[in-house]
């Protein structure tokens, strides 16, 4: 198998240099860019995933990923937002935007690895094992029979509703904007609002009972995320 490649779009060489040995020893392959040019450039390396390093004093990076989403080369590009600040209103404008996960440049090289490896088992890319079964406390959720169990009780979803609680579950503990949700499950090209998430996760809330109220939050301001 080709080795996967990421592109890191970062100005700081020592951050690069740091993360890049670590991700190349978990096989990666790493293309640099420098700037907003070089990032737009590189897409022609194929990335899989995108680094996006939000910088520390201006929206360039914010920039940058309205231009990456607004092109064919990078509309369906999984992206990750870096920043150096630990500020929680920049985070959910990210999210909010359609980042696929948010993290501080302070993150381990581990923990920012397993987020890596979860946008890609959300986007099916180059993933040797697709999971096509997974439990949450009392709930079980087989994809390749499209049913759900909670105890003994089957329920039944359709198959929007049954894609929404799919990618919660997968990603428990993670926060996913509706815009998030919107491309996940309804695609690029499909005209629907926000709304549109709002009513499907109340239905699915609803046909799980006292399990979907007490375990899928809503997290104001962001989204939704399955708790832990």
């Amino acid at each position: 198998m080709n080795p996967r490649t990421i592109l890191i779009a970062d100005n700081e060489p020592q951050y690069v240099s740091w993360i890049r040995k670590r991700l190349e020893q978990e096989g990666y392959s790493i293309v640099w860019a420098k700037d907003k040019a070089e990032t737009i450039a590189q897409l022609s390396k194929k990335p899989e995933v995108i680094l996006l390093d939000l910088k520390q004093d201006d929206s360039q990076g914010f920039d940058l990923f309205r231009q990456l989403r607004s092109i064919p080369e990078g509309k369906s590009l999984p992206i990750i937002m870096l920043s150096n600040k630990n500020d929680e209103s920049e985070e959910v404008l990210g999210l909010e935007l359609g980042a696929d996960d948010f993290l501080t440049k302070s993150t381990s090289p581990k923990l920012l690895s397993a987020r890596i490896k979860n946008v890609l088992k959300r986007y099916n890319i180059n993933t040797s094992e697709e999971v096509t079964k997974l439990k949450v406390k009392d709930l079980e959720i087989d994809r390749s029979t499209h049913t759900v169990k909670l105890g003994e009780k089957e329920i039944f979803l359709p198959r929007k509703e049954f894609e929404l609680l799919w990618i919660l579950s997968t990603n428990v503990g993670k926060v996913f904007s509706r815009e998030m949700l919107l491309r996940r499950v309804w695609g690029e090209n499909i005209y629907v609002t926000d709304r549109t998430v709002d009513v499907h996760i109340c239905k699915v809330r609803q046909r799980l009972d006292e399990f979907g109220d007490q375990n899928i939050e809503t997290i104001k301001g962001v989204g939704y995320r399955l708790k832990a």
